[in-house]
């Protein structure tokens, strides 16, 4: 049955893929795709064993990605296209943005010089308390710790709450006798369950014998974000102050410091108008969008889908790219349908 559904699934990819070029000659002036990235990465980087499968990119597959955006979009600065749009200015027949979540410095390092090989201008998403950190989020420190608790059960002390969320997944590990990355994405997700400061507190807490060592800042610091800004292609937004998920019923004193807070941070440190917002995992709630509305031109989410024909500014659609769904042109362009 895996295997009619995997032959049904790459036919439907190959079909989606013809046809969705000529759709997008019809669709109406104005249109807007708004793609989501996070890390671009060569295969073989051992940081790709401390993130989910979600979040990357080869270099290669990112330049081929550009090129194939080049022949079907105007590829737009994101704030320029919504300050146009909310001008009543003439806007492009069909454009595609580019945004980046978290700052990683893989954007620095692989994605930069392939913006300005194609001239594509992106907006990066960076969280303004950890620039220049090492992993400071919480998912990539539980990767870590579940690695270390499927090769040596007995070292690593989770909590007793987290321990009930990670135990399955290391339980059906370890009969198989290896962990794997989709592993590792489940119990993660589960943990997203718990809310923002219990799950930190939580994974704060696991007691571990090792403090994971780094080459180096994982994430942008000052001098980088500086180069990116001086290509005159790259413009950044916030992705709150210490990547804070804003789901459910966030005190005012933290929509204060995530929202309003990184802006003003963001803004002295890049000399750039913070104009974009992009709320954390998606998630979000009443009090934090009207923050955002008051403080931001717009905000991007993790809803899929192409930009609709009277958006809401602050509740922008976007489609996530990554190796799994777009390893090959078709799965690229099928991808950018937002049809499957």
């Amino acid at each position: 049955m895996s295997t009619l559904k995997s032959v049904a699934k790459g036919a439907a990819v190959q079909i989606t893929a013809r046809a969705a070029p000529w759709v997008w000659r019809v669709r109406r002036p104005g249109s807007l795709v708004i793609l989501a990235y996070h890390r671009v990465l060569p295969p073989d980087s051992p940081l790709r064993e401390r993130e989910q499968p979600s979040m990357c990119v080869t270099p290669d597959r990112f330049d081929r990605q550009l090129g194939e955006l080049r022949r079907h979009f105007e590829i737009v600065d994101l704030a320029e296209w919504l300050a146009r749009s909310r001008r009543g200015n003439p806007l492009p027949r069909r454009a595609c943005a580019l945004t980046f979540d978290d700052g990683w410095r893989d954007n620095y390092e692989y994605a930069l010089p392939l913006l300005v090989k194609h001239g594509a201008p992106a907006t990066v998403f960076l969280v303004a308390d950890h620039l220049g950190a090492s992993y400071p989020f919480w998912p990539n420190r539980l990767m870590l710790l579940l690695r270390l608790a499927h090769t040596r059960p007995d070292a690593v002390g989770f909590p007793e709450r987290l321990h009930a969320i990670v135990q399955p997944v290391l339980a059906a590990a370890a009969a198989r006798g290896t962990l794997t990355t989709d592993d590792i994405d489940r119990a993660v997700q589960r943990a997203k369950a718990l809310d923002e400061l219990t799950i930190r507190d939580l994974v704060g807490a696991t007691t571990a014998p090792f403090d994971e060592p780094s080459a180096g800042p994982d994430l942008l610091d000052r001098e980088e974000i500086r180069r990116m800004a001086a290509t005159g292609l790259v413009r950044f937004g916030s992705h709150t102050a210490t990547h804070f998920r804003l789901g459910g019923d966030p005190p005012a004193a933290v929509l204060e410091r995530e929202i309003v807070g990184s802006r003003r941070t963001l803004q002295a440190l890049t000399g750039q108008a913070i104009e974009l917002f992009c709320y954390p995992n998606g998630e979000l709630s009443t009090a934090a969008t009207d923050c955002v509305r008051t403080h931001y031109l717009g905000a991007v989410s993790t809803r899929g889908g192409w930009v609709p024909a009277r958006p809401d500014p602050h509740l922008l659609p976007r489609i996530g790219i990554h190796d799994g769904a777009t390893h090959t042109r078709a799965g690229f362009v099928a991808t950018l349908s937002g049809w499957i």
